[in-house]
């Protein structure tokens, strides 16, 4: 007579575990934005986050942000147009093209508000987004990126570091392999079929990177520091402590001008925190995403 008892149990245990899987089995799919197909990939229920990926980068990259909020929240992970699996029409790229992108995106989705979480490029997007859309955005979480014009800014050199830009266009594995032990702390995440990957995607998006480089030569795109001032979702910065990319500087300066916000700096961590400490990072956004407003 006990046996019945265990066995519903199970069965419901089984059933809750199986429903978890599914939750955080993430669908890819397409769509268009001004004729351009854009990629993504989308997982759970709830709240939109929408999760905007760093210069050479793809969503999939958020994977373990995907399996971690999905549970939660519908986790919408994109390929930036220009990059990954989505369209890459022939234009100068900067901050304004990709939010501009971003809004037709969540339109032709039926997202008509969510909460952006942006590293690196992805940040700088999400800052120019919550700026020109404010209406659009829940909540605000940048990581590794972001920042804004301000009169006091030095000049930029007037003879770019070439190799700099060389091995963050990635041509060659060597190259692929040095720009990632500079941008990890740890390079046990530096692995061989990392660096493949880090080198087939850079290939892909060349094109774009090139282009967003000289967008930033001639002052295109960005946001001031009036227009950072004026933000009022709610905002929690994440750092990596050991970041050659983006300074805590700038995470300084994003912390005094966004009224409110939360810095959070990781230690032993270079341009990846969300990566290199993912479980940390998870609980941090988690309990930023479930906190009152």
């Amino acid at each position: 007579m006990t046996r019945l008892p265990v066995l519903i149990a199970a069965t419901l245990l089984f059933a809750a575990t199986a429903s978890a899987q599914e939750r955080v089995e993430s669908a890819a799919k397409d769509t268009t934005v001004l004729g351009y197909k854009m990629h993504y990939l989308e997982a759970g229920r709830g709240e939109p986050v929408i999760l905007l990926h760093g210069s050479g980068g793809e969503g999939a990259r958020w994977m373990p942000q995907i399996k971690a909020l999905s549970s939660d929240f519908r986790v919408i992970a994109i390929d930036h147009i220009g990059f990954g699996q989505s369209d890459k029409p022939l234009t100068t790229y900067h901050s304004g093209v990709f939010a501009g992108f971003l809004v037709g995106f969540m339109k032709a989705i039926g997202v008509p508000r969510a909460t952006l979480i942006g590293q690196s490029l992805g940040a700088a997007v999400a800052l120019d987004f919550t700026v020109h859309h404010p209406n659009m955005v829940q909540r605000l979480v940048l990581v590794d990126g972001g920042g804004f014009r301000s009169p006091s800014d030095p000049p930029r050199p007037a003879v770019p570091d070439w190799h700099s830009r060389q091995i963050a266009n990635a041509g060659t594995l060597e190259e692929s392999r040095e720009y990632l032990e500079k941008l990890y702390y740890d390079h046990k995440f530096v692995t061989d079929e990392l660096v493949e990957h880090n080198l087939i995607l850079r290939l892909r998006s060349g094109s774009t990177a090139e282009s967003m480089q000289t967008a930033a030569d001639r002052g295109l795109g960005g946001v001031t520091e009036a227009e950072v001032r004026g933000i009022s979702a709610p905002t929690l910065l994440v750092w990596g402590a050991n970041d050659p990319l983006s300074s805590l500087a700038t995470a300084d300066k994003l912390n005094v001008a966004i009224k409110g916000s939360r810095k959070v700096v990781f230690d032993k961590a270079g341009h990846y925190p969300f990566l290199e400490h993912a479980d940390k990072f998870n609980s941090l956004v988690l309990e930023f995403l479930k906190s009152p407003s």
